[in-house]
Parts: structure tokens; sequence; C-alpha cells
């Protein structure tokens, strides 16, 4: 199964984004995303075109959960699955180290956020430092609420993760601060919500403004860097984000992306939040969904492997 590790971090920023190119060239190279292209008869640039559900004809990009069904993939189910899951795409749901000073959770649909949030308590050890909720004030889509409990007043991501924060960890009675910055445009706001309790840990949730604001919400890369401009974080640092298993891969290649692009290095690991009881199985899960986060994935590596090359 592939799975995306940080080379040692005591190299030069140059020599860990080769061998991370490495990792990622393998996965483009590898026989099971071949076998992919061969039963959907396509190839790289083709899935990406043929088979994208979430650009839409005017440009705008669809939320994730508001993917569909496709019944041409529905007929490749079976055969499509063992190759997802050597992608990556099931199975990766536990840290490959028991040493974090930062874990952090990826911030995603209203489900998502409590979820993430929920398996952070198995992954804390006496090292950690920091639990941080990564989000932005997108408003929640309805459709991310139906047949969902609890706290379905909560209209924003900021306050889903927070409500989830909340309730996993205890935190009613905990000293709350803010660094809030308001502005008319919500793309425009940001916003770190600090909890502080007796013990070591510090618990926040934190908003990053969006980039261009004019134009969308804050995306991974302004939440990305909103988060490492405001943490202390050095080759000593371990940090460990949580997100849905799907997500695993691609999204340690946009943690990678913006790390080294900022000079910056410390380890990162990427863990799913389904232990291996809950993933999901043949007839439950969504190829259409896993084919969007290939094509993110390829999206990715291409972009990785293009920039890079100017990273000292």
């Amino acid at each position: 199964m592939f799975r995306f590790k940080m080379p040692d971090m005591t190299l030069p920023i140059r020599e860990q984004a080769e061998l991370l190119k490495e990792q990622f060239n393998s996965f483009i190279k590898s026989d099971a995303l071949s076998d992919i292209l061969s039963i959907l008869d396509t190839n790289l640039n083709g899935i990406c075109v043929e088979y994208n559900g979430r650009v839409l004809k005017n440009g705008k990009v669809r939320e994730i959960q508001e993917i569909g069904h496709n019944d041409s993939l529905d007929d490749y189910r079976n055969e499509l699955y063992p190759l997802f899951k050597e992608l990556g795409l099931l199975g990766i749901n536990k840290p490959l180290t028991n040493c974090h000073s930062h874990i952090i959770v990826l911030g995603g649909s209203f489900n998502s956020c409590h979820v993430r949030t929920s398996v952070v308590k198995d992954i804390i050890d006496d090292s950690t430092l920091f639990i941080d909720g990564l989000a932005c004030y997108r408003p929640i889509n309805p459709v991310e609420k139906v047949n969902l409990s609890p706290n379905l007043s909560c209209d924003t991501e900021f306050a889903t993760m927070t409500e989830a924060f909340i309730h996993t960890f205890s935190l009613k009675n905990a000293n709350v601060s803010e660094d809030f910055v308001s502005d008319r445009n919500i793309n425009s706001i940001s916003n770190i919500r600090t909890f502080k309790t007796d013990g070591n840990l510090t618990y926040r949730i934190i908003a990053a403004p969006s980039g261009e604001p004019d134009k969308r919400r804050a995306n991974t890369a302004d939440t990305l860097k909103f988060y490492m401009d405001n943490t202390t974080l050095d080759s000593t640092s371990s940090v460990v984000a949580t997100t849905n298993n799907l997500h695993c891969n691609r999204q340690f290649i946009q943690l990678t992306y913006e790390m080294l692009k900022s000079g910056r290095t410390f380890n990162i690991d990427v863990v799913g939040c389904s232990s291996d009881d809950r993933i999901k199985t043949i007839d439950e899960y969504n190829p259409y969904q896993f084919v969007q986060e290939l094509i993110a994935t390829i999206d990715w590596i291409n972009k990785f492997n293009d920039d890079s090359t100017t990273w000292n």
C-alpha cells in the first residue's frame, strides 16, 4: 500500500523535495494506477478531464460532499476497490510514530469535523503540546447536515470545529481567548480561538483569511500557511494530522508542499479517522468520489514536481 512519508529532516530542503518526488512519481508509475486507467479506458490527462466531477462548467468547484454517483463507474466497483486500496485511499489510519508535539484536525464537512476530532484522544501522548483544528468561515451546506447530529445549529465550519473540540475534550470550563480579525468580506476574516485548561495541552481553532478574498474562501494553502505563521515549528517538531482515510496521501502532498515552499522543515504524518473495522467496504464506497480524490492527488503531484525546482 502506498503511504507517503517524510524523508530525513536533517537533509537540505532541496534533497527532501527530491526524495518526496521519488515517492510521488512511484505512485504515478504504479501498476495499480495503470490498471485503473486501463479499466476506465483513459490516461493520466484524460482521467483529469473526463471524470472530473468537481469543476463545473462555470469554473466553480463543487464541494467533495456534494459529489454524487456515476453509474458507469459503479459497474467497475469490484475491480477498482483493491486498486484504490493499494494506492492508500482506504487503509491509512495509524500514526507512524508514538510521539507528536502537535496534532492538527483538518477541517472539512460538518460530519468530518466531528469524526476527525474524535480520534485525537487515541493519538495524544506525553510529548503533545498543541491540538489545533484548522477551519474557515465557510457556511455549512445544508446537505452536510442530513441525518447528522449533534449541534445542527452550527452554521460555519469554524463553529462546527469549535463544538467538536468542546465536546471531545470537555472544554466548557476552559479559559478562552480570541485573536479575531473582522471584515465585511467573510473570506477575509481570521480567528485563533485558544482554550487553556489546567493541563499542559493548548487547544486552538484556527481560521485563516483567503489569499484571494474577492474570488474564494480560504483554501488549504491559505490555512496551512496561516497555521505555520502562528505556530512555532522546527526540525524537532512532530506534526500528525487527522483527516478521512480517503484524503491521507493527497493531503500529505499539500502539507509538505506548503512546508518546504516556506523554507521550513518538520516531521509530518497524516492519518485517517476510520479504524480497520470501519473502513468502507466494496458495497459502501462511492467509486466516483474515489476517482475525484485520485484526480486531486495527480494534480498535486504535478504541482509539487513543477514548483519544487525553485526551493532551497
